[in-house]
């Protein structure tokens, strides 16, 4: 088990392995903190692979050929330092996806804790911290000459389509038991760990504020030919989106354009072939403020059920930053943001919420003072500081 020590030179001497996602993509929460602990912090970042078997889906060949890419160009079994960040060694083993199979696990495992290894050595790193978020990278533990296992629990995997539920669970349970030290994005989530007897630590996700409420003169090219008023969402569209809510809605309010940018994992034909929602694709991160500039509202038109009980979207407080009004289906962890969201349990709650926004209803000095006091500590810093903290 681990002892919290205050000294900085120990701060200092901190080094992490990380097992994620892919370094690069869509910033997730663990990227964000880490791109603050790499400024004083050596890190070995290992992209995983996915615990959902592939499918023949379009979105799922080009996946596999990005990761393909990665594994075998440029050499990406070994060190892969990033010129602009010395600190950040980023790493793609050999893997391979269907973990269900025994075979196919030990494959994985002798595959990364070789290139783990390997790069360990190269750095003269010692010691290192492990933090893992994804469950299946419980296999690693033990193998990589780390000091402290840190579980950063973002999700339950075990609920998401596609997966072997009961293998996740497992994998799970043994990553949780090996552990030494737990944060969680949701109240459902340390709940779940809680339970098994397990001290944790709620780290919701931050917000990079100064990004996001530094909009862009202009909106982005996008939306060219998209009529205003415009409603909203960005980032992953899939089974967790609520797609009959979103066509009620739109059928209802025949004037206001649905705009959702991003990848879609889900049947959308049904919304498709109504004439005011549209579909843009995905855009860089770093356009997002220029599409937020193009919203009347930002909305999180999530189903309410065991897949989203667990969820705290990054996006909530993305979209609080930007002081545009947010309008989002009773998720759990948006019940607890009320202060600075309007929840709709029905259409017609939306339709009126979307009403009154539109009318220029909602947004006063007090709640706009309300919010820039929240957003003062929910800094992706301030994350970072925390999480190194119980590193040491």
């Amino acid at each position: 088990m681990y002892k919290k020590r205050s000294d900085q030179a120990d701060l200092h001497a901190i080094s992490f392995i990380v097992f994620s996602d892919d370094w690069g993509e869509h910033p997730s929460s663990c990227q964000h903190i880490f791109k603050h602990i790499i400024k004083d912090h050596p890190v070995i970042w290992v992209n995983t692979i996915g615990m959902r078997m592939p499918n023949l889906s379009l979105y799922d060949l080009r996946k596999a050929i990005l990761k393909l890419k990665k594994m075998f160009v440029g050499n990406a079994t070994e060190k892969k330092a990033c010129i602009s960040e010395p600190n950040l060694t980023v790493i793609q083993p050999l893997m391979l996806p269907f973990i269900k199979w025994s075979l196919v696990r030990l494959i994985n495992r002798n595959s990364v804790i070789r290139a783990v290894k390997n790069v360990s050595k190269e750095l003269k790193l010692n010691a290192s911290t492990m933090v893992i978020t994804a469950p299946n990278a419980c296999e690693y533990i033990g193998l990589c000459g780390e000091n402290k296992v840190i579980y950063y629990c973002v999700d339950d995997f075990s609920e998401w389509p596609g997966v072997e539920k009961e293998l996740v669970q497992k994998m799970e349970s043994s990553l949780i038991q090996q552990s030494d030290v737990f944060f969680a994005t949701s109240q459902h989530l340390y709940d779940k760990i809680a339970r098994q007897g397990k001290k944790v630590t709620l780290l919701s996700h931050g917000v990079d504020v100064d990004f996001f409420s530094k909009l862009p003169e202009k909106e982005h090219t996008l939306f060219q030919g998209i009529p205003s008023p415009r409603v909203g969402y960005f980032g992953l569209f899939d089974e967790r989106s609520d797609i009959l809510l979103l066509k009620e809605l739109a059928l209802l309010t025949p004037n206001v354009s649905f705009v959702i940018t991003g990848n879609v994992e889900t049947d959308v034909s049904e919304l498709k072939a109504l004439r005011n929602v549209f579909f843009t694709g995905s855009v860089p991160y770093t356009d997002l403020p220029s599409i937020a500039k193009g919203y009347s509202a930002c909305m999180l038109p999530y189903k309410v059920n065991e897949l989203t009980d667990s969820i705290m979207p990054l996006k909530i407080k993305e979209y609080i930053a930007t002081g545009i009004p947010v309008i989002s289906t009773p998720i759990k962890e948006a019940l607890k943001l009320t202060d600075y969201i309007t929840v709709a349990y029905s259409v017609n709650e939306w339709e009126a919420a979307l009403r009154e926004i539109l009318l220029g209803l909602q947004d006063s000095k007090d709640q706009r003072d309300k919010r820039d006091l929240f957003l003062e500590n929910e800094s992706w810093q301030e994350k970072s500081v925390l999480l190194t903290k119980y590193s040491s």
